[in-house]
Formats: structure tokens, C-alpha cells, sequence
């Protein structure tokens, strides 16, 4: 009977034709079902109307995979044991993720854990063999908004020298355009990122296809971002141009189903081109002989791994993997949720409290703790104060994400038509403080915004949330705050806006600290 098992044993791992899909299969179920909060969020779309592109990238993953059947066929299990530390370090990588709220890190961890598992339980060869189905999963990681100011940049410049060389008169304040019928604002949303990252993913899919040559895939890849980025430039050009010379009874409201119409006609055209100089045929039933010395059953040392030892590793990936979860639910489990109040702010440096604010425009936060708005004046100037504070922090009530910011893209009042970094002083200290410049309702504004985090002023993103993971590890209130300060700027020649707020953060900036500190502290 022993004999009997063991045999079968060893046909098992060394004909992994059935054994090998199996355990993919498998590793890929278990990591979705541990971490299965965080891939609903990766597959669920940004809007009702729209289908998420993760779900697009993952099945693409399986086709993939599935078009590499022929290889993965000859390729015998042996686990490796180093690769424990990869999932250890993923896993305390989407604990981080968790604790601070950042998408990026629980997304990037739990894709790249999907590769640890298979190098730990199916060995390095088939990590090998799914190098580009396993590292096309890192598209569905949204690590695309840092690119978002840049692309509103480069596409305002564009926009405004087409519309400019085409004889039209415009005026530009950042990413703010005046032609003679209207108003513009190069918003988020017309960054083009959402083309980009299209173009990015249906480029590298058929580039893979289509080509064997690492060289023609890349060049490829790069020739969609180019269409990706530019091709917004003109989209956004053609929008502004069409809606103008036809009085704004075209393109004017509801401009997106051109831009989209727009691309297709773009990547038709690019992927027609890419097709006349295709290099693959037959790919799904094709295996080189340099596939089957690299993936063969004689390549590299060692021989298949028995079951017993094929199941312990795994037991052990599996119980790595779950640690994490059940520790962030213990820290959580230590937060204690009590009332917040936004303090009174004492007024001094001859500045005075007013009952009437600088304007009607506020920062736009989601779903704050508290916020609250006061207002000084001093020789005829005023200054509002913003504040809002987050207690007990969750994924859809944090300090630092960007929905919270000042004008958000879809507000029709208000656009923002600069954004840029100020040096100040804050209690006696030097800062930089995030600045903007806010326009509507025939009004113009001067913003300055930055964070309150562990008793610490910063505008630095990074910076607040490695304050706030040490205070979640350190068991601490996570209580925080969100502050601007802002004030009218009627003049667009002078920086009279920014010298007033300025001059306000070094006469009340203590005071300012000590209304956050007793806000914090309750």
C-alpha cells in the first residue's frame, strides 16, 4: 500500500499536466478569498456606466495564460521555500496599505502575491514561464493619479497654443481658457488618463500577440502611450474648436462619447498598421525548441517535489497569508470613536473675527468628521480658515486621498486654475503648504491647504501618511485635520492673495496650532 501511494505520488508531481493548472487555479481562488475586500474594490468600476478595466486585465490574464497551455505542460512542481519571504513582505505591505488607506499598496501587494504563491508552492520555473501574464496583473494597479496634474498641464498647453495658432483669441490661467464663446476648465477628468491607460493596456495585449521580437512589443507598447497622451491633446483641441465654431451647440455639454469615438478611430488606424507587420502564427499549438529547453522536464537541477512536501508549503503560504488580515482586524479593533469639535480659533496681531466669510466657496471633503469655516480681517483683508477633521479613519472617511481637495473635477461653479507649492512659516517654523488658485462666479481665489497629523504640519501626502501608519502600529488616536486658508485675489497682476495669507500665518499661525491641538487632543 505504501509502495502503491508513493507511485502515485510521483506521477502526480512529475506529470503535472493536471496537478500544475490545479494548484494555479488554487493559489489564485485562495488569495482572492483571503484579501477578497480589496479585489472587489480593484474590479469594481469608477462609475454605474462604466465597465472596470480590471476586469479587462484579468481576463486577459487567463487568455494569456491559457494561450501558454503548451509550455506550463512540461514544467515539474518544486516548491521554493525563499519564497515565503515575498509573501511575508507583501503581506506586511497590504497591512501598511490598510492601516493608512493608500489603494496603491494593498492593490500593488495583493497582485504581486499572486506571483510570490506561485514561486512558492509551484517553483521558479513557472514563475518564469508566467512572467508576462503575472506581471500584466500590475495594470490593475491604480497607480496612475500622480500622473494626473502633469497630463492637465501638458494638455492646457496644447490645447491653448492649437487654439491660439488656429486664430482664435484665448486667455489661460493654468489650466483655466476663455475663448469669446465661453469658458474652459482642463479638469481631472480631461487629463486623459483614462484614454492612457487604455491605450497602454489594448497596446501591450497586441503587442504580445502580434510580435515574437522583445524589441517591435516594446516600441509598440511605447507608440500607444504616445497616442495615448497626444491624441487627448488633440481631442481636447477638437472639442474646444467644434463647440466654438458652432456657437456651443456642438460638443459643448456631454463631450466624453467623442472622445472615445475619438481613440477607437485612433487604435483602429495604429492597430492596422501594427497588423501588416505581424510575426505571429499559430502561437496557441506552437512550442519552440527553445521553449522546451528552457521549460522541459530535464532543464535546470532537481527533480519534481513529492506531495507531502508540495502540501506542506503550501499549508505554511496559505497560513503567511492569513496572519495578515487577522492582525489589521486586531488593530483595528483598538480604535475608540468620541465626539470631535472644531475649536475656536482666538484672534491676534490685530487681526479680528468676522461673522462674514471671504466668499462663498469652500474646499470640498468627503465625508469629514467635522469641518468648520472661520473668517478673520485685518486692514480691510480677509482670510478664511477651513477645517476639517477625520476620527476614526475608514476607506470611505480619510485625511489623505484625492477627492479631498479644493475644487473637485465635476463642480460646475468652480474650476481650479493653478495649483502649485508655497514656502511660508507656521508657528514660528518654515512650511510648504499646498497652493491654488480658485475661479467662478466672477470671483478669483487664493487657496493654501495642508495637513494636521500627529501633531505635525505637512502638505506632504507621503509624509502624512507615514505619520498616521506609526500612530495605527503605535495604537494612537488617528485624528487628523485637513486645513486651508484662503482669501480673495481680485487683482491677476499682483500676488496680493498670497501676501495676505502669508502675513496671516505668521501673525496667527499659534494661535492656528493651538486650536488644532485641543481639537485633536478633545
Amino acid at each position: 500500500m505504501k509502495g502503491s501511494f508513493t507511485e502515485v505520488a510521483r506521477r502526480m508531481t512529475s506529470r503535472p499536466l493536471f496537478l500544475g493548472p490545479l494548484f494555479l487555479v488554487t493559489i489564485l481562488t485562495i488569495v482572492v478569498c483571503v484579501f477578497w475586500k480589496t479585489f472587489i474594490v480593484l474590479v469594481t468600476p469608477e462609475s454605474d456606466s462604466n465597465i472596470s478595466p480590471n476586469v479587462i486585465v484579468g481576463m486577459a490574464f487567463f487568455w494569456i495564460v491559457w494561450m501558454q497551455r503548451s509550455k506550463l505542460r512540461s514544467l515539474p512542481i518544486q516548491p521554493c521555500w525563499l519564497g515565503l519571504i515575498g509573501l511575508a513582505c507583501t503581506g506586511l505591505v497590504w497591512l501598511i496599505g490598510e492601516l493608512v488607506f493608500v489603494r496603491v499598496l494593498t492593490d500593488f501587494a495583493v497582485v504581486v502575491m499572486v506571483s510570490m504563491a506561485v514561486l512558492t508552492v509551484l517553483g521558479y520555473r513557472w514563475l518564469s514561464a508566467l512572467r508576462f501574464p503575472l506581471s500584466f496583473l500590475l495594470l490593475a494597479i491604480p497607480f496612475w493619479d500622480p500622473l494626473t496634474p502633469v497630463l492637465v498641464e501638458w494638455t492646457a498647453h496644447f490645447t491653448f497654443q492649437g487654439i491660439r495658432a488656429s486664430g482664435i483669441p484665448v486667455y489661460r490661467e493654468g489650466a483655466y481658457l476663455v475663448v469669446p464663446t465661453g469658458s474652459w476648465s482642463i479638469a481631472d477628468a480631461c487629463s486623459g488618463i483614462r484614454y492612457l491607460r487604455t491605450c497602454l493596456l489594448l497596446g501591450i495585449l497586441y503587442a504580445w500577440s502580434m510580435y515574437e521580437s522583445f524589441s517591435k512589443r516594446i516600441v509598440f507598447a511605447v507608440g500607444a502611450v504616445v497616442i495615448g497622451i497626444v491624441g487627448n491633446w488633440v481631442r481636447a483641441y477638437l472639442t474646444i474648436l467644434i463647440a466654438h465654431l458652432s456657437d456651443n451647440r456642438l460638443l459643448r455639454e456631454g463631450h466624453g462619447t467623442f472622445g472615445w469615438l475619438f481613440f477607437a478611430a485612433l487604435l483602429f488606424v495604429y492597430f492596422w498598421l501594427g497588423w501588416r507587420r505581424r510575426e505571429t502564427e499559430n502561437r496557441e499549438v506552437r512550442v519552440t525548441e527553445l521553449d522546451r529547453d528552457r521549460y522541459g522536464p530535464g532543464s535546470g537541477s532537481g527533480g519534481p517535489a513529492s506531495v507531502r512536501q508540495v502540501f506542506a508549503v503550501s499549508a505554511v503560504a496559505l497560513t503567511t497569508m492569513v496572519a495578515w488580515p487577522l492582525y489589521q482586524m486586531t488593530l483595528t479593533q483598538q480604535q475608540h470613536v468620541r465626539p470631535i469639535e472644531v475649536t475656536d480659533i482666538s484672534p491676534q496681531n490685530d487681526w479680528f473675527r468676522v461673522s462674514e466669510a471671504s466668499t462663498n466657496w469652500t474646499p470640498e471633503l468627503r465625508n469629514p468628521s467635522r469641518q468648520r469655516v472661520q473668517t478673520f480681517e485685518k486692514a480691510g483683508r480677509r482670510v478664511s480658515v477651513f477645517i476639517g477633521t477625520f476620527h476614526a479613519q475608514t476607506w470611505t472617511s480619510k485625511l489623505v486621498t484625492s477627492v479631498n481637495e479644493l475644487v473637485s473635477s465635476d463642480n460646475r461653479n468652480w474650476s481650479l486654475a493653478g495649483r502649485g507649492i508655497a514656502n511660508t512659516e507656521f508657528s514660528g517654523k518654515p512650511i510648504e503648504v499646498k497652493s491654488g488658485v480658485v475661479i467662478g462666479r466672477g470671483e478669483r481665489i487664493v487657496a493654501w491647504n495642508w495637513y494636521w497629523v500627529d501633531g505635525t504640519a505637512t502638505a506632504s501626502d507621503i509624509r502624512a501618511k507615514i505619520n498616521q501608519m506609526l500612530m495605527r502600529f503605535g495604537g494612537r488616536d488617528d485624528t487628523s485635520a485637513w486645513i486651508a486658508i484662503y482669501t480673495a485675489n481680485e487683482d491677476v497682476s499682483t500676488n496680493t492673495g498670497r501676501k495676505v495669507l502669508d502675513e496671516f500665518l505668521r501673525d496667527m499661525g499659534g494661535s492656528l496650532e493651538r486650536a488644532l491641538r485641543l481639537t485633536i487632543q478633545g
